[in-house]
């Protein structure tokens, strides 16, 4: 449990945007009868998804002079490596199935409200906010406490008829995926970069271009992989890091 005020707040406010993913999805799910994994489904969440983004946004704004930006330089390589293909990969869609219809703006507006919604809240509010515990502890438990809160937020999918073993896969991707986004945002040092990558992974799988272009499948399985690997790589050199740090001030 967090123990200074910002870091209880930070949250609190996670929790409270978990809370009202998972009334939405059952509303959906039970009052409109659609399910996740309907096509309608991006469509009839996107005004939860507003208001969802609008806690994020506000959520910010009341904390943000206790959340400080992380300092130091920019860095950028490993992160283009996930960057550059899912940027390719959508705007070979869009070349190639692009439409100006409702229905193909539906999901692009939905997920870039996903998208900012989620990096907002479990990135610039929860790791930053997790970042204020006492030093010594702090990156470690940031790290691996947003990534629990991330994942957890997608467990609430079972709500809007998600299968229990999928919900359980996502527990697992979203995961590593919590952590590979709070490292490359300590590694970037941009949250409008976050934003984007997270908009446009979630817009290929939403839009349904993995199923449409079947060979985006099998990229976003390798990129799922790479993710992995550049979270083990990150983790490793801040061990040694704080290992450095440990002997020298010994």
């Amino acid at each position: 449990m967090p123990t200074t005020r910002t870091a209880r707040l930070a949250l609190i406010c996670a929790i409270i945007y978990i809370a009202g993913m998972g009334i939405s999805n059952l509303l959906i799910y039970r009052v409109l009868n659609v399910s996740y994994n309907d096509a309608g489904f991006v469509k009839t969440i996107l005004p939860f998804v507003s208001l969802l983004a609008l806690w994020a946004l506000g959520s910010f704004l009341a904390m943000r002079k206790q959340l400080p930006a992380p300092e130091g330089p920019r860095r950028y390589p490993l992160f283009l490596i996930i960057f550059i293909p899912v940027v390719g990969m959508t705007l070979y869609y869009w070349a190639t199935h692009g439409e100006l219809t409702p229905a193909f703006a539906t999901p692009l507006v939905a997920t870039a409200l996903i998208g900012f919604a989620e990096e907002m809240m479990f990135r610039r509010v929860l790791y930053v906010g997790l970042l204020q515990e006492p030093r010594g502890t702090q990156i470690r438990g940031a790290l691996l406490g947003s990534a629990v809160v991330f994942s957890l937020l997608h467990s609430v999918n079972i709500l809007a008829g998600l299968p229990f073993p999928n919900m359980l896969l996502q527990l697992v991707t979203t995961f590593i995926a919590g952590l590979f986004y709070a490292l490359m945002y300590d590694y970037t040092k941009s949250i409008g970069l976050m934003i984007t990558s997270h908009f446009l992974w979630d817009y290929l799988i939403f839009s349904g271009a993995v199923t449409k272009i079947p060979v985006f499948g099998g990229a976003i399985t390798v990129l799922n992989v790479a993710e992995l690997v550049i979270v083990v790589v990150l983790l490793m050199k801040k061990r040694k890091q704080e290992k450095l740090s440990s002997a020298q001030t010994a």
